[in-house]
């Protein structure tokens, strides 16, 4: 049985979010590269680095944390995945939004 990459990623960055806790560690891959790149793009995180450790490579992200007037903040980041390898869903590329 495999490692479900996505799924990681996603676990990972639910986790930070919820502790609003500093940086986060991802392995990096073509897959993770891919999906952290949509991520910053839409917004949702505010500082990706690219380090290297030994032979290892990773990515270290600073996720965005948005405050309301109040200094509170606001609704915790919904991340799902909908399509996984027990279960797979599949749309046209334009349905997604």
């Amino acid at each position: 049985m495999g490692r479900d990459t996505i799924a990681d990623i996603i676990t990972s960055i639910r986790n930070v979010d919820m502790n609003r806790k500093g940086p986060v560690r991802i392995a990096s891959t073509n897959i993770t590269e891919n999906i952290i790149k949509i991520l910053f793009r839409e917004g949702f995180i505010e500082n990706v680095r690219k380090h290297r450790k030994g032979n290892k490579n990773f990515f270290v992200l600073t996720l965005r944390h948005k405050r309301n007037r109040k200094g509170s903040y606001l609704a915790n980041l919904n991340l799902k995945r909908i399509s996984r390898p027990g279960l797979r869903i599949y749309s046209n590329y334009q349905k997604i939004g």
